[in-house]
């Protein structure tokens, strides 16, 4: 028998997205988005390409959201002091309003998505799913392995 985990949690993380970006179509932002801005928000004053290292996405996917994320006053690029080739990337105040309203949405997909469980049952999935983030990120494979390409 095949192990379904990792479709089962491709498809489980699709169906969230969907579901995030149809309730912030009015805010107007995506799931994607609102991901840049969570990790920005733990890592103020970040360099862009160290927040695309965070986000495990290609420095040029980040520029693009980061453009969107600057129109929109939410987002400033300054110039690092220290490499001018290089921007550091700072939270506008405008952006924690945003931020909590995108929060809502967040924890209202997860309601849908985990009421077929119990409270006790959603606690535990969490503590699971948080393991093996932390194992299989102590187990990294180095950069240019076999499993990367």
């Amino acid at each position: 028998m095949h192990s379904k985990f990792g479709f089962l949690s491709y498809e489980i993380s699709h169906i969230i997205r969907q579901r995030f970006n149809k309730q912030a179509e009015n805010i107007g932002l995506t799931h994607a988005q609102w991901r840049a801005l969570v990790h920005l928000s733990n890592n103020e004053n970040c360099r862009q390409i160290d927040l695309a290292d965070i986000l495990e996405i290609k420095p040029i996917t980040l520029a693009r959201q980061i453009d969107f994320l600057e129109d929109a006053g939410l987002v400033r690029r300054n110039k690092d002091s220290e490499d001018r080739r290089a921007y550091r990337l700072e939270l506008m105040p405008k952006a924690h309003t945003v931020m909590q309203a995108l929060w809502d949405i967040a924890d209202a997909v997860e309601a849908q998505v985990l009421n077929s469980l119990s409270l006790n049952e959603q606690e535990q999935l969490s503590t699971l799913l948080e393991r093996i983030k932390i194992s299989i990120n102590a187990n990294a494979l180095p950069e240019g392995s076999a499993l990367d390409e």
